[in-house]
Formats: structure tokens, sequence, C-alpha cells
């Protein structure tokens, strides 16, 4: 169903008019028919009241009796004169003599509305009713019967008034053609009147939307047209003009504008002198994490919710200097920002505003933070395991150690440090070359690798006493990888898994397929991860236990190799842990094409 909002104008207008005229033609046609068919029942109404009157004429001379035989044959006549049905009823309501019916069976009269209104009534009463007797739609007429002054009966004429719905019926066809001719002359009328009125407006409306879209150069041909619609075309022409002139003079500014500030890598935010916000360049709304529309036009501190801009950019309004701060921000991760604070003065050095340049440096601090850690970390490491080598060594030449066992524990803690030094060393290699290449992945078969990666270490979890589950789909489809990187993930997540578990645990290796997705999963439960470390449990040389971690041969870089890994396969690894129940790392690889 069609909404009016949605329509033309046009359709609105024809709509109206063939509304109005159908109204127009509805009650003219009710009209003409009731008042037709009044004048048809007035007309046979007189024609029944004439006829009574010769009836009550003839009637002088007739008895009013039930047994009167010479009346039921004058009322055959009299019907059959009149082409009517005749009844003579008592004034008891009994009929005594009727023309269409057999006077035996029918029942008192004395109720019936048009004898009710000839007793009460000086005039005589008529009622249109069916008749049960005689089967049709009748018009009664009723005049009393009267003799010496006394009311001796009633006098019934009824006549069907079925030839006046044929009478009506052929009028009905007439109206009907002639207002047929009329609303189609109307509807014609009202189009071409329409067209006259919408066709300006259209044009209007079309000239409008060229200009909308960027054609300012469109105009309304005004020779057209006259009147109020020539008046409003050349208001048009006039306001396109000036329109256009002033969208390309603010077009030019803008896009000088917006070419300074797009190019910035630094954050611009122009306020005025009551530090609400009138400009905010893309790289400042990324620093700020907020859009240009939820600032522009309140002040910093309900934008930005933070009090040391504000303060600072208060104490650059205050004493009229820039200042530069370093400024920690959190929406939602924290960021370190170097922000300048400059005061816009005017020539009398009245304030008219201010331009805070900012600097998001968070990533320059965390590559410093980073790199101090990696040397400590480094250098820490390395040392652990030279310090025990030359320890032993010098031990081994300083002292006459006669003892071959004593020798031969000495030497081979000493070798036990060097193999560590060394896998420190790999894994560091390792993980340069995993951060500075990138390797082109290939469809190859998951499952097999999982299952040998399980094979290789389920003797290691018996021996220490572990139950490891393996739960993998049937049928897998290949997928996107490098096999070596992702065999040392699995071996990596799931020897940690062992390490980190005690006698008695249970270790569950998981793979599901996931519509274009191949789900792996290693849950245990082990000591589990604080929540407090879960966070920097992927950076190198970070371990939540160190002394445990050193003792079971750790070297803080296997979960840093792995995330790396993953990232290169276009997967993030995720952890889920709880500190005394367990812990799950579970990551994605994508299904081959």
């Amino acid at each position: 169903m069609l909404k009016w909002n949605k329509l033309s104008i046009k359709n609105r207008i024809i709509i109206i008019f063939i509304i109005i005229q159908l109204s127009i033609i509805g009650l003219s046609f009710y009209y003409f028919s009731t008042n037709h068919r009044h004048f048809y029942l007035e007309q046979e109404k007189i024609s029944l009241n004439h006829y009574s009157k010769l009836i009550l004429n003839d009637l002088e001379s007739q008895t009013i009796k039930s047994s009167n035989q010479t009346l039921s044959q004058k009322v055959l006549d009299w019907a059959e004169a009149s082409q009517t049905r005749v009844t003579i009823i008592q004034a008891d309501g009994q009929v005594i003599a009727d023309s269409d019916h057999n006077i035996e069976k029918m029942d008192n009269h004395l109720q019936r509305p048009e004898v009710i209104q000839a007793l009460n009534r000086p005039s005589p009463g008529s009622e249109i009713r069916y008749s049960e007797t005689i089967g049709e739609q009748m018009l009664y007429f009723a005049v009393p019967i009267k003799k010496e002054g006394a009311l001796i009966g009633i006098l019934r004429i009824a006549r069907p008034i079925n030839f006046i719905r044929s009478v009506l019926f052929e009028d009905i066809k007439s109206y009907l053609f002639f207002f047929f001719i009329l609303a189609l002359i109307t509807i014609i009328l009202a189009w071409r009147l329409t067209k006259s009125i919408v066709k300006p407006l259209e044009t209007v409306t079309s000239t409008a939307a060229k200009i909308s879209k960027g054609d300012l150069s469109q105009r309304i041909p005004v020779r057209r047209y006259t009147s109020e619609i020539e008046k409003l075309a050349k208001m048009f022409n006039f306001m396109a003009a000036e329109l256009e002139d002033k969208i390309t003079e603010v077009s030019q500014e803008k896009n000088r504008i917006e070419a300074i500030l797009a190019s910035m890598l630094d954050g611009v935010i122009a306020v005025n002198a009551e530090g609400e916000v009138t400009l905010i360049n893309p790289a400042a709304r990324r620093i700020f994490n907020i859009e240009a529309e939820k600032i522009r036009g309140k002040t910093l501190i309900s934008s930005l919710f933070s009090h040391r801009i504000d303060m600072y950019l208060q104490r650059a309004f205050d004493k009229k200097e820039v200042i530069s701060r370093e400024i920690k921000y959190k929406n939602p991760e924290q960021k370190i920002i170097q922000a300048t604070f400059i005061p816009l003065l005017a020539a009398d050095k009245k304030l008219n505003g201010g331009v805070i340049v900012l600097t998001d440096i968070t990533e320059l601090r965390k590559l410093e933070t980073v790199r101090n850690d990696f040397v400590a970390n480094v250098s820490h490491e390395l040392r652990t395991p030279l310090t025990s080598i030359i320890g032993y060594l010098d031990t081994l030449l300083e002292s006459d150690i006669e003892d071959q066992d004593t020798r031969e524990r000495f030497l081979q803690i000493i070798k036990e440090e060097t193999d560590r030094l060394s896998n420190l060393i790999n894994d560091l290699l390792n993980l340069s070359k995993i951060e500075s290449q990138i390797f082109k992945l290939e469809a190859d078969n998951f499952e097999k690798i999982v299952k040998k990666v399980v094979n290789l270490l389920s003797q290691k979890a018996k021996k220490q006493k572990l139950e490891l589950n393996l739960e993998i789909d049937n049928n897998l489809p290949l997928v996107y990888m490098v096999r070596e990187q992702i065999k040392q993930v699995l071996i990596n997540l799931i020897d940690n898994a062992i390490k980190y578990t005690a006698e008695g645990g249970k270790v569950e290796v998981k793979v599901k397929q996931e519509k274009d997705k191949i789900y792996f999963s290693v849950q245990d439960n082990g000591m589990g991860i604080p929540q407090a470390d879960q966070e920097r449990i992927f950076e190198r040389f970070y371990r939540v236990d160190k002394a445990r971690s050193r003792a079971l041969g750790g070297t803080g870089i296997g979960l840093s190799i792995v995330r790396n890994i993953i990232k290169q396969h276009g997967s993030e690894i995720q952890l889920k842990s709880r500190e005394g129940v367990g812990s799950e790392f579970y990551f994605y690889l994508k299904i081959a094409e």
C-alpha cells in the first residue's frame, strides 16, 4: 500500500480531485435517486388516494359484513379496475374482504401501521413493508370508512413497488453515464491543471538536485513561466549564483586547511578564548580515539575528561606563553603524548584562543622500554650460564681435583650450561628471523603434524605421570601454514602444558573445524597463570615463576616465538587461565581454498 508522504504532488492533487469528484457524484447520485424514489412514491400515494375515494363512494351502498358475498365480488372488481390489492377491514381489525387472499387465513389487522395511522389521524395512513401474504414489497394506503360520522371499518389499498425500482434503475443508468462523462472531463482538466503547476516545480526540484550533487552551474529557464512561478525561478537562480560563489570560496579555504592538517603527523586542536574546540585534525582524533562531532564546540575538559590538558591550556592562556609537557592519556589504551600549548594573541595582546600540538610518543617510549628490558634480560640470561661455566672452569684449572667423578660432574654442568647458552642464542636468532621475514604460506596437512607432535611428547607425559589426550575431528581439510613453524608452535605449547602440570594431571589437545577455520587448543589443569601476568606472558624473557622456569630449562622466548609465528599466519594466540585451575592456549588457521 502506497504511503501518502511518498506520493508526488502531482499524484496527490489528482487523487484529491478524484476523491472530491467521486464524493460529489456519490452525493448527487444519492440525492437524485432518493428524490426520484420519494417522487414516485408520492405519485403512487396520490393515485391510491384517488382510487380509495372512488371506492368509498361505491361503498356507501354496501353493508360491512363478513358474510356479504356482494362486497367480496365488489372488492374483486375494484382491484381489477385499479390494478391494486383491495382489503376491507372492520373496526375491530377483522378482515372481511380481500382481493388477493382468503380472508379465513388472514389474521387480525388492527395492529398494522397503516391501519393505526388511519384510525388515529385525520389523514390517510400509508406504509411500505414486505407482505408475507403476497410475498412482495408493498405500498399500503388505508382510509377510514365512516357511516353517519361513525367509524365502521378501514379500506386499505396496496400496490407492489417493484415497478418503481425498474423506473429508478433506468434513471440510475442515465445518471451513471452522465456522471461518468462528467468525471472523465473533470479528471482530464485536473490532470492538465496539475501538470501546468507541477511541471515547473519538478524543474525546480531537478535543478536543485543537480546543484546538490555539485553541478552549481544549473539554472531555471525563466521565460517559460509567468507570474509567481517566474518570480520563484528568478529568486532560485539568484540564490544558486550566490551559493555557487560562497561554496567555491569556502571549498577552496576548507581544502587548503584540510590539506595542511591532514598531512600533519602531529595532532592539532584549535580552541577559542573560552576553551571550546573549533578544529581538530585527523591525527588528533586518532590520538584521543574520538570523533570530531563529539568534541567540536565543546570544552576540552568535557570532551577529553583530562584535567591535566585543561590545566596546562589555562596556564598557557594565563601566562600568555608556550608550554610543553609530557602527558599520559587513557582512552581506552594508555598513551604518552608530548603536548605543546600555544596561546593565540591579537595585536593588543588580547587572547583570541589557542592551539595544542600533540605528538604521540607512546611507541617511542615502548621501544625504549623494550630495548632497555631486552638488553637487561639478554645480559642477565647470558651472564647466568657464563658465570657457571667460568666458575667451574676456574675450579678445574686452579684446583688439583683428582676425583674423576667430581671432574666429570663439573664438566657435565659446564656442558649443560653451554647447551643452555646455545639454545638461548638459537631462540634469539629464530625470533629475529621470524620478526624480520615474511614467509610464504602453503596448503599442508595440519592433522598429520598434530598427531606427530602428540606422539613425540607422549613419552614425556608418561614420565611425568600425566594424561595426554588428543581430540581431533575426522577428515580435516588442508590449511595454509609453514610446516616447520607450526610444528615448533605445537611442540612449544604442548611441552609447556606438560612442564607446568603437576603429577597426575591432565593435558587435552583439541582440533576442531568451524566454518573456514581450523581451531587448535591445548588445555591443562596445572598451576595456571595469575591475571596480572597474562598480558605480559608473550613478552621476551618474561617468566611468571623465574626460578621454576629456569629449573625446567626454559629460556623465556618460546611464547614470544609462538606469538610471532601465529601472527605470520594471520591469526592470534589467545589465553584463558585461572591461577590454581589451569590454562588454555588456542589459535586458528585458515582452511586452504
